[in-house]
């Protein structure tokens, strides 16, 4: 292959990423949607946008490790491709926590009275928005190669935490007030543990764009 269209492929295979990325936050957002106003139209279509980025896993998963079996790339690149496939990995799990509260609003809600939980709706949907917004940063942060950014995405996990932590905190009190409604405080608190990963797969996804960028694993980076 020549070097340029050796180049074009390593281009593609980042723009692809920054696509399947693009498509895995819409999915996160749709789904925290339809969680929050109990909207089964917008589950369906976050489980639709689940199914495409699975499709778009796959086909960067073979594009790269094509590219490392056929062109041997050395230094820099081989980081990239590496680092690349495992952030794909990371991607696609986020797209499956999506997938998975969107199905606790297909299945699960029409079952359940949720009226107890209405006052923490608006914690859960401000989690979401947090969450998705450090996976669009850490997208970017790929898509530009920007180690900077990738660190500051990571920084943000704390504020998720914190409110993860009052939010479980909230939904408990609202099970001890309200032992009738168990399973729908159970599914309110398994639907914030998966917000909650898709800020961990977010920062695992701004560490793997940190070492692409510096060669450096950010965790042994001094301050």
């Amino acid at each position: 292959m020549l070097r340029a269209n050796y180049l074009q492929v390593l281009a593609d295979i980042r723009e692809d990423i920054t696509k399947m990325g693009e498509k895995t936050v819409l999915s996160v957002m749709t789904a925290v949607s339809s969680f929050a106003l109990n909207n089964v139209e917008q589950a369906q279509l976050s489980r639709q946008y689940e199914k495409e980025v699975d499709a778009m896993y796959k086909a960067i998963d073979d594009k790269c490790i094509t590219t490392i079996a056929t062109q041997q790339p050395a230094a820099a690149d081989l980081r990239f491709l590496v680092s690349t496939i495992k952030i794909a990995n990371e991607v696609e799990r986020v797209a499956d926590y999506a997938n998975n509260i969107a199905k606790i609003v297909q299945k699960k809600f029409p079952k359940l009275d949720l009226a107890s939980l209405a006052p923490v709706t608006d914690g859960v949907t401000k989690l979401g928005e947090l969450a998705a917004a450090m996976l669009a940063d850490a997208i970017r942060a790929y898509a530009l190669n920007d180690a900077e950014l990738a660190t500051q995405v990571r920084e943000r996990d704390a504020e998720v935490n914190k409110l993860n932590k009052a939010l479980i905190k909230d939904i408990l009190a609202i099970a001890m007030a309200n032992p009738q409604n168990q399973e729908a405080v159970l599914e309110y608190n398994v639907a914030i543990r998966y917000i909650e990963r898709v800020a961990d797969r977010a920062t695992n996804i701004a560490e793997g764009v940190f070492y692409i960028a510096t060669g450096f694993n950010v965790k042994d980076k001094k301050s």
